[in-house]
């Protein structure tokens, strides 16, 4: 940092400046005087007189930013309080843009001041209240059936969607970095807007899993063929199989899907003998309380993720060689967890399930 000129020697410099000299003669004239002063700030000195002289004047010393005024005042926390404090607030961009803050502020109000952390919203399914109520109602007659031992006896069967996309599951991410090449194909992750599908039909019970029930995503699954190609295989191979002396015991259940509650379907049960449970006892709009959807599903996917497919083929015979040696601990946590989750659906007077 260059030593500031004595004020003495600075007015000696304005002086001679008004005589007319030049530099070199200022110079020279202080230097008989004894003072002792460069070329370059006696031009410095000329330079900020002729500014003064112009109207111009030296600038306010910045401040460093520590002892700046702070934009997170009292008044501009509680607009940002307020912003935040509804169902679906806006960007903290347009917040910020909205307030005249810039958009770290609004973090530090959040983080500092406010002690706020952004979360992701989790998705359910709309109920409406007569939803809930038919939820409510039916739930405290389907409970019954759901005793610790009384659900040892059901099986319960559902149909889910599989496609190609869910397997050879392809990262969100890569790493780079360093001296590591990295391919373009790695930074893309490609997706298909209409990918080959198959529906698999299964059922899970407190002995294990049925085959897996592999139905082209072309076809149409209507009541009959549900009949002729699902439901009567799973009772009459399935059960069996599972139960041994005991299936004549087994209660049958599934949702409300249209080729569940048919006539076709209902007929057949009556003149096989099968017990189940009717559909004014089960729940509908339930897949919060439907065991497949969260407890098998997903694990299904998890599983597909790390197996390869290409072809409807390929995708049907790994689902069925899953199937096939699906965990037992799984499935029968799946259903001793499923007597608690109604509970809180009763407990909430049918609204939405979370455990």
């Amino acid at each position: 940092m260059p030593r500031e000129t004595a004020p003495e020697a600075k007015a000696s410099v304005v002086a001679l400046l008004s005589e007319g000299l030049s530099l070199r003669k200022i110079q020279e004239r202080l230097l008989t005087l004894g003072i002792v002063i460069s070329k370059s700030t006696v031009s410095n000195i000329s330079h900020e007189q002729k500014r003064i002289a112009a109207g111009w004047t030296k600038p306010a010393k910045r401040l460093g930013a520590q002892n700046l005024p702070s934009s997170r005042t009292k008044p501009v926390i509680a607009k940002v309080k307020k912003a935040v404090s509804r169902q679906n607030p806006e960007t903290q961009t347009r917040i910020a843009k909205r307030l005249g803050i810039a958009r770290s502020t609004m973090q530090k109000i959040l983080s500092e001041n406010l002690q706020l952390k952004r979360r992701k919203k989790r998705k359910v399914h709309v109920l409406t209240e007569k939803q809930k109520q038919q939820r409510y109602d039916r739930g405290k007659v389907f409970i019954s059936y759901l005793g610790m031992f009384k659900v040892r006896m059901i099986f319960t069967m559902d149909e889910t969607w599989v496609t190609l996309d869910d397997f050879n599951v392809q990262t969100d991410f890569y790493y780079a970095g360093g001296e590591m090449e990295v391919p373009d194909d790695w930074k893309k992750k490609p997706t298909k807007r209409w990918p080959q599908k198959v529906m698999i039909a299964v059922g899970i019970c407190w002995n294990g899993m049925s085959r897996a029930y592999c139905v082209d995503g072309k076809a149409k699954v209507d009541a009959k063929y549900f009949v002729n190609e699902i439901l009567s295989k799973m009772v009459n191979y399935d059960i069996p199989r599972l139960y041994g002396a005991h299936a004549k015991d087994v209660i049958l259940h599934f949702d409300n899907a249209r080729s569940h509650t048919a006539k076709v379907t209902q007929q057949w049960l009556k003149s096989n003998e099968v017990k189940y449970v009717p559909q004014e006892h089960w729940m509908a709009n339930s897949p919060d309380l439907s065991r497949l959807d969260y407890g098998i599903s997903g694990i299904f996917k998890q599983i597909f993720g790390g197996r390869k497919a290409t072809t409807v083929g390929g995708l049907s015979r790994i689902v069925k060689q899953v199937c096939s040696s699906f965990d037992l601990s799984v499935i029968r946590n799946t259903l001793q967890s499923w007597n608690p989750r109604v509970q809180k659906m009763l407990d909430t007077f049918g609204d939405h399930v979370e455990i």
